[in-house]
């Protein structure tokens, strides 16, 4: 018997809610004072890319230039059900309404630590990562400054 093609559409319409619910816009990084600091490669502040994180956004700094980010995603859900440990997912940029380029965990190994890693850029046969996201993801991993 063939698949019901209604049933297939309902499926995949209830995986892209579902995908679009588990990250959240923010206008605020109240919440989550846990990952506020100033990070660098390696938590060595003479080095950049830095990113600065703050109540009020993510800073950017590098290339003799600097960009804030006010409305970051947060992946609230990202651990899946029931996840309590230090690890918070942030997609900084968007490309698209639902379309993010990197991935930015913070405290996943240890407190402190921060990997930015390509996550619609940069994967083999996928669009290559821009200049600003690849030289945010070879600086990783990152540590608070210290």
């Amino acid at each position: 018997m063939a698949p019901n093609p209604l049933a297939i559409l309902g499926s995949c319409a209830a995986l892209a809610v579902t995908s679009a619910a588990s990250a959240v816009e923010v206008h605020d990084l109240r919440g989550l004072e846990a990952i506020f600091g100033r990070y660098a490669p390696g938590g060595d502040c003479k080095r950049q890319p830095q990113v600065l994180v703050d109540v009020t956004g993510l800073t950017f700094e590098g290339a003799g230039a600097a960009e804030k980010v006010t409305n970051p995603e947060w992946a609230v859900s990202y651990g899946g059900d029931g996840y309590e440990g230090p690890a918070r997912w942030i997609f900084p940029f968007r490309t698209g309404p639902d379309s993010y380029p990197i991935l930015m965990t913070f405290n996943d190994e240890k407190p402190g630590g921060l990997t930015i890693t390509g996550h619609e850029e940069g994967y083999a046969g996928g669009p290559p990562l821009t200049p600003r996201n690849a030289a945010l993801v070879k600086g990783s991993p990152y540590a608070k400054c210290r």
